[in-house]
């Protein structure tokens, strides 16, 4: 009897122990959940823009039946038993950037079930607690977004103003005009003879 007692006090004192180690495993796996889930969502919307001339879903349910979203996931990190994702907008990230990163005075909160005004141009977590590791330099849940494709003003030109056409970035050649003055690549330059 005095054996099982102190078998059971170790084994109290090693859950203990283990407890706090197994908690913050499975945080680091729900953390890992949510960057692939919350990709799985930008992938989906940059889908749709490329092939709608860079429009937004209305909804989730648009990007699942163009099958660009195989399923609507679930946040793995929200505080709610409904367990879904804040749906951003470009309305709601055009009055976040005016006021600075925070909502708008007096706006109410997006209602549940709503269809975000102005169409989905990404997905965070609703979930305000400080992350265990850092995701794009954001430490909050809440703050780690995941947006689809950047959107351009004119078709066919990329960030900064540069089209497709010329010399690939970081390759360190030359661009030689052609007949038709678009320009092509030649590669690196050739390594210095002896």
């Amino acid at each position: 009897m005095a054996g099982l007692l102190v078998a059971m006090a170790v084994m109290a004192v090693l859950m203990t122990v283990a407890l706090p180690t197994w908690s913050q495993m499975i945080r680091r796996e729900n953390e890992e959940e949510l960057i692939f889930r919350g990709t799985q969502y930008a992938r989906a919307i940059g889908l749709y823009q490329r092939r709608f001339a860079n429009a937004a879903p209305a909804s989730v349910d648009v990007l699942i039946e163009q099958r660009m979203l195989r399923k609507k996931f679930k946040d793995p990190m929200s505080p709610n038993e409904d367990g879904e994702f804040q749906f951003l907008t470009a309305a709601g990230q055009a009055a976040a950037a005016r006021t600075g990163g925070a909502p708008a005075r007096g706006a109410a909160p997006p209602q549940p079930g709503a269809k975000p005004a102005g169409g989905i141009i990404g997905v965070a977590s609703k979930n305000t607690g400080e992350s265990l590791r850092a995701y794009n330099g954001k430490s909050h849940y809440n703050e780690w977004q995941f947006m689809g494709v950047e959107q351009t003003a004119q078709p066919g030109v990329g960030r900064g103003g540069v089209s497709g056409r010329g010399i690939a970035p970081g390759r360190g050649g030359t661009t030689t005009p052609n007949r038709s003055g678009t320009g092509r690549s030649t590669g690196p330059p050739p390594p210095p003879s002896r």
